[in-house]
């Protein structure tokens, strides 16, 4: 999101069974985890200061603008690259956040800098060479793309109309573009529209289209059946097997902004995890139509939890830990990370905090969230996260005490010409870079989307592990 209090015109026309009881886990006894531990192994820190990587001032208005000043890297170098420009009505949409099936990744469109909204499909088994399989068209404003666990289906994710005077596509221009779109997506080169749903008003508040909002949405296959995870109003849907309609089945107090749902890495039971007031929350979800409150991170003032979590999928010195951070658009600061264990999700603990070298920070006037901590995830122990226009870091938390004061490992600043890459349009947005999120593959490799650029495929030495994969058989 572009903060709690992002107002997405003003960006459009300026171009974003039984539940987990009192758990109590000792490290003895916990093994190795679900998808095992982290490598013993974990990269060295920094043999450079990175205090000044990031450039908050470049001497004169505007300056944030120009992409020549902004293609700094360290340990992070560029693999594969795609401008995203196959249909001429989605170029320079806005591209914002990714998500992953396999090696296909669906690269979200705000539109907001001159192109529709959608999606696009990307297959990426080659890292070198990603390939555009096929491009959705939308009105919406949209932040995520979301495929449900099994593959079958595709979600488009709405929090706004469309821009005054833009041409309505079918299908239905999305209904207003609040909600959110179902796609069948088994064959990825076609994707087929089923339906879109709007519910999501609560109780006193129907007339009030907006409360129907997706600016983020999560799933989950659980016992059988894909759940919907609707942030802000709380609301968990069931998808139909056949994909074409979706009911609402329960409700819990707060999901704040991001939703992450999925197996405790530990005890394997379900949990949805999102954020609340200042900080992050914890529900018990094996039966999902009966959620249960497990636990809170309250939060505060100066290490919030509330905009985005995730954790690692892997045990680190028997415990299980994960990454929240906050968002404060409005300004250009870069925001701190914090780093919990949720070994007892009923007794969160923090372990340490971590943040950009130099804690960047823009202040020129007319900020929006330029350097603020935004999406991420990780995969053995490091983090890869996106930050704005202070552009891609990674940092590791793989051991305790590194978890206690994360390491940063590198960064990288996206700089493509897209007009160097065979596209036809460039239009430069206020802030050059401006990355909304940062995703790992299974392999190592670090996804991001430059909002005017296009799709990057990154790697880092020593931690990417540079495998051939089957090319993905759709596309």
């Amino acid at each position: 999101m572009l903060g709690r209090l992002l107002i997405p015109i003003l960006l459009v026309s300026a171009v974003a069974a039984g539940c987990i009881q009192a758990a109590n886990v000792s490290p003895a006894s916990t093994g190795a985890g679900l998808e095992g531990t982290v490598s013993a192994t974990r990269l060295p820190p920094p043999d450079k200061d990175l205090s000044g990587a990031i450039v908050s001032d470049h001497g004169a208005p505007y300056m944030h603008a120009i992409p020549n000043l902004h293609t700094g890297s360290y340990r992070m170098d560029l693999v594969g690259y795609n401008p995203l420009q196959d249909d001429p009505l989605t170029a320079n949409s806005g591209y914002t956040a990714i998500t992953v099936f396999h090696h296909v990744a669906c690269v979200s469109h705000f539109a907001g800098t001159g192109g529709y909204g959608g999606a696009t499909l990307v297959n990426f088994s080659d890292p070198a060479k990603p390939v555009v399989v096929s491009s959705i068209l939308s009105t919406a404003i949209g932040s995520r793309c979301q495929f449900t666990e099994d593959g079958k289906y595709l979600l488009l994710a709405d929090y706004g109309g469309p821009a005054p005077g833009t041409p309505l596509p079918d299908p239905l221009a999305d209904a207003a573009s609040y909600g959110v779109s179902v796609y069948d997506v088994s064959d990825l080169k076609n994707p087929k529209f089923l339906f879109h749903d709007s519910q999501g008003q609560q109780p006193g508040d129907e007339a009030d289209v907006s409360s129907s909002e997706y600016h983020n949405v999560g799933t989950a296959l659980i016992n059988g059946t894909n759940y919907v995870f609707q942030t802000y109003t709380g609301n968990i849907l069931a998808l139909a097997a056949d994909g074409k309609s979706m009911k609402i089945v329960a409700h819990v107090e707060a999901t704040d902004h991001d939703v992450w749902v999925g197996r405790h890495p530990i005890t394997g039971e379900w949990l949805l995890v999102s954020g609340k007031g200042q900080g992050t929350v914890f529900y018990g979800l094996d039966d999902p139509t009966h959620p249960k409150l497990l636990g809170v991170y309250e939060g505060n003032a100066s290490y919030q939890g509330w905009h985005r979590q995730w954790p690692l999928m892997e045990t680190v010195e028997g415990r299980a830990l994960m990454v929240v951070a906050g968002e404060e658009c409005g300004n250009g600061k870069s925001l701190p990370y914090t780093v919990l264990d949720f070994t007892d999700p009923t007794d969160i603990k923090v372990l340490g905090h971590w943040q950009i070298p130099g804690k960047p920070e823009i202040k020129e006037p007319g900020q929006l969230c330029s350097m603020n901590s935004h999406e991420f995830n990780t995969w053995n122990g490091y983090v890869a996260t996106g930050n704005y226009h202070a552009g891609v870091w990674v940092f590791d938390v793989g051991t305790l005490a590194r978890a206690a004061d994360p390491v940063t490992i590198g960064y990288y600043e996206p700089h493509e010409n897209p007009l160097d890459h065979g596209a036809t349009r460039y239009s430069p947005f206020a802030w050059n870079p401006d990355t909304w999120g940062a995703y790992f593959d299974d392999r190592g490799y670090v996804l991001t989307a430059d909002w005017a650029t296009g799709f990057y495929v990154l790697k880092v030495p020593g931690l990417t592990q540079e495998t051939p994969a089957a090319p993905a058989s759709s596309g």
